[in-house]
């Protein structure tokens, strides 16, 4: 087929936009004089574009290391908006307390206006928090914490797996902060979190992904600072007598290995919080706020390795197990009528454990019991 009547005469190639493009040349026209620290925080109090450029990053990170938000923020004002050259904020000499009132700042820009809270609803907050376990700081984005359905809002879980995920979380309270694999594979048998295998390791794999835990090896799992962040006032409300609570920031120790404690009345607070206690007073030792014990950082560094390699956990859900039993023989000296009826309440509450528990091993001084009331109620029968 000829289609050469229906082409236009003289066709030429369209000639190049901009000619020829030479991004050397262009960088070399731009200031390399570095913005002095004071001019970058100046803007970091007003909401502008550069703290919109943050919000973006934050919807594909949402947990990110505090000095990392510093240098986004800092590279895209001074190129963006000052017209600096882009390795130019690299220049600005700024201290580690200079970099933390920066993050300080930013987060209270973003978190209010003018400072003042947010009247109108903003789908975001941010927090600023450790792992417990590392001196690095991160800034995670998360939404109302007041309510904990925002976990199955924010990631699309079903009910299987915002069910899943609590009882995770529980366990991870429940011991230091981490839960293995194999116990997770145990629990998705059964409701209310019954899920087939692939399913529970795509979903492990997606809330790794978006920092709700991290995958220490293919068997732990740790919990994430974000976790804590979003989930911390559902952790208050349904285990208030189960947690401990940091003395310095007074915020939920989730890794208790990790913490600074009192040998006399034995408060925790944690590592970071003591250490940068320390670091503030410019002493090696601080004060228990409690009994005025003191304690050295390096008595804390020694205390770490003992729990590291002890694998020091609290329990909470065992210790009400074992308060409900303590309660139970209380009442079978009071009433020694009723003895072996509060021994049944006694096995059968060991032997019924919640869906996000172990199943515990059941007594030997108690089954003898169960036994004798099985025999006489097949006797009066």
């Amino acid at each position: 087929m000829d289609l050469s009547d229906d082409e236009p005469a003289n066709v030429t190639d369209d000639p190049t936009p901009h000619d020829d493009f030479d991004l050397h040349s262009v960088l070399a026209n731009l200031s390399t004089e570095a913005p002095t620290f004071e001019k970058i925080l100046r803007a970091s109090t007003k909401f502008h574009d550069s703290h919109r450029y943050l919000i973006n990053q934050f919807l594909l990170e949402p947990t990110m290391m505090r000095k990392k938000m510093n240098l986004l923020f800092a590279k895209h004002i001074s190129t963006v908006a000052w017209g600096l050259h882009p390795e130019a904020f690299m220049r600005t000499q700024i201290t580690p307390e200079q970099s933390g009132e920066l993050s300080r700042s930013l987060v209270k820009t973003m978190n209010t206006t003018d400072g003042a809270v947010k009247k109108d609803f903003r789908p975001w907050r941010f927090v600023i928090s450790t792992d417990e376990k590392s001196p690095t700081e991160y800034v995670t984005m998360t939404g109302c914490t007041r309510n904990s359905s925002i976990i199955s809002e924010a990631s699309s879980l079903t009910k299987s797996e915002r069910a899943l995920f609590l009882a995770i979380l529980e366990e991870m309270m429940c011991e230091d902060g981490t839960c293995k694999m194999s116990w997770i594979h145990s629990i998705i048998q059964k409701e209310p979190h019954k899920i087939t295998g692939p399913k529970c390791d795509e979903f492990m794999t997606r809330m790794a992904r978006q920092k709700y835990f991290t995958l220490f090896n293919p068997d732990i799992v740790e919990i994430a600072p974000r976790t804590i962040v979003e989930l911390e006032p559902w952790l208050r409300a349904t285990m208030p007598g189960s947690l401990k609570i940091c003395e310095f920031c007074r915020r939920i120790i989730s890794r208790p290995i990790y913490t600074a404690e009192c040998g006399k009345c034995h408060s925790l607070s944690h590592f970071n919080c003591f250490k940068n206690a320390t670091v503030l007073s410019k002493q090696d030792r601080m004060e228990c706020s409690k009994c005025n014990e003191t304690l050295t950082l390096d008595e804390v560094n020694d205390q770490i390795v003992i729990k590291r390699t002890s694998g020091v956990a609290r329990v909470p859900s065992r210790n009400l197990r074992q308060s409900t039993s303590i309660r139970a023989r209380s009442e079978d000296k009071s009433d020694n009528d009723d003895n072996d009826v509060v021994a049944k309440i006694e096995v059968d509450s060991d032997e019924e454990p919640g869906p996000s528990r172990r199943v515990p091993k059941a007594r030997p001084q108690v089954r003898p019991s169960k036994r004798a009331i099985i025999s006489s109620d097949s006797d009066a029968n």
